[in-house]
């Protein structure tokens, strides 16, 4: 039996989701030098270094895995948005546990919750930009009030809620502004 060959809409929205696994590798490379780098000035301790290089490992072998479906076998709409929602799914975790383990709404990590939202802008859909918003807001909030009430005393409630209005609200100017980019292919 013969597969269908794919629409020109499933070769692009193909290509544009490779396009976004190659910067991801660059990601991880980045977060890797920086745990060197961290690591080689003792900024960190043994027990960190160990959980964020398990932390990229498991980034690095989700995206590989990913990036290698999406290659060799998926070729129609639904499999290709599968894996892309998994990808935003892996980095919205990825992100939440970076922000967790860096001191939740002292962290710096926040940042991270920009890739799955680019990473959503490729797909053409504002229903999944707005959802995966959502979903780091969600994931954001979480790890910070988590933290906070777990290690109380090193911040104010009204920093932290401060902290989560602000992040969330910033999360939610960034697909505001990437919302109008994505047009109906």
């Amino acid at each position: 039996m013969k597969l269908a060959k794919p629409s020109n809409y499933e070769t692009a929205l193909r290509g544009r989701i490779l396009h976004a696994i190659h910067w991801q590798f660059v990601l991880l490379i980045a977060y890797a030098a920086s745990i060197i780098a961290f690591d080689s000035w003792n900024l960190i301790t043994h027990e960190v270094v160990a959980k964020r290089w398990t932390y990229a490992g498991v980034m690095a072998i989700l995206t590989v895995i990913t990036w290698f479906i999406l290659k060799k076998y998926a070729k129609s709409k639904n499999s290709i948005n599968a894996l892309t929602y998994l990808l935003i799914t892996a980095n919205i975790f990825f992100s939440t546990i970076n922000v967790y383990t860096q001191r939740g709404m002292a962290s710096k990590a926040v940042m991270l919750y920009v890739i799955p939202l680019l990473i959503a802008s490729k797909t053409s859909s504002k229903i999944t930009l707005w959802a995966t918003a959502g979903l780091s807001i969600c994931a954001y909030t979480i790890a910070s009030v988590r933290y906070f009430h777990l290690f109380y005393g090193e911040g104010y409630r009204i920093e932290l809620y401060g902290e989560v209005g602000f992040y969330s609200a910033l999360i939610l100017i960034i697909a505001g502004i990437l919302s109008p980019a994505i047009k109906k292919r």
